[in-house]
């Protein structure tokens, strides 16, 4: 069932809990697959991803941060990197591509959630993380994204309205 693109912005949702099964390979290549048509720099395409499937991993995964634990009950871990040789804007790029895997995971009716890594001003967290799975060096660690079948239905979202969001029409 093909569905609007401005229903799906608008119903995603961060979802923390999800039910134990690994989704689909199918699923997990799509929403990876979507993430590589995001803008970037120069059309540089300097994201990588890497697929954590191991329960100890994403345990230790579930440490990076104070806002991390959520990530130990996921099924799945996609930690999204940056080779910041390729692109001057790695980290918007890498941005980009991280929503659109949001947004392609929730048309396909799993549940993902985006957990920062990359902090201006210090590596610690990128350095955990790249000691956690053997990172290359040249890769800038963005996030981490839970993802798998949600466990939890979020309520809607309140946002501003469109009169509140301009701040003038020139």
């Amino acid at each position: 069932m093909q569905r609007d693109i401005f229903e799906i912005i608008k119903t995603r949702r961060s979802i923390r809990r999800y039910k134990k099964e690994i989704p689909d390979e199918v699923l997990i290549r799509r929403c990876i697959e979507a993430a590589c048509y995001a803008p970037s720099s120069k059309d540089s395409q300097p994201w990588s991803f890497v697929l954590v499937k191991d329960k100890e991993k994403i345990k230790e995964l579930s440490k990076t941060q104070p806002y991390s634990k959520f990530l130990e009950n996921a099924p799945l871990v996609i930690v999204a990197l940056a080779d910041e040789n390729k692109s001057n804007h790695w980290l918007e790029d890498c941005s980009c591509a991280i929503m659109l895997l949001l947004l392609e995971s929730h048309s396909l009716g799993l549940g993902a959630c985006w957990n920062a890594v990359y902090l201006p001003g210090t590596q610690e967290r990128e350095e955990y993380v790249r000691k956690v799975l053997n990172i290359p060096k040249n890769y800038r660690v963005i996030a981490n994204v839970g993802l798998g079948y949600p466990e939890e239905k979020p309520l809607p979202k309140n946002v501003k309205g469109f009169h509140e969001l301009i701040l003038k029409v020139i």
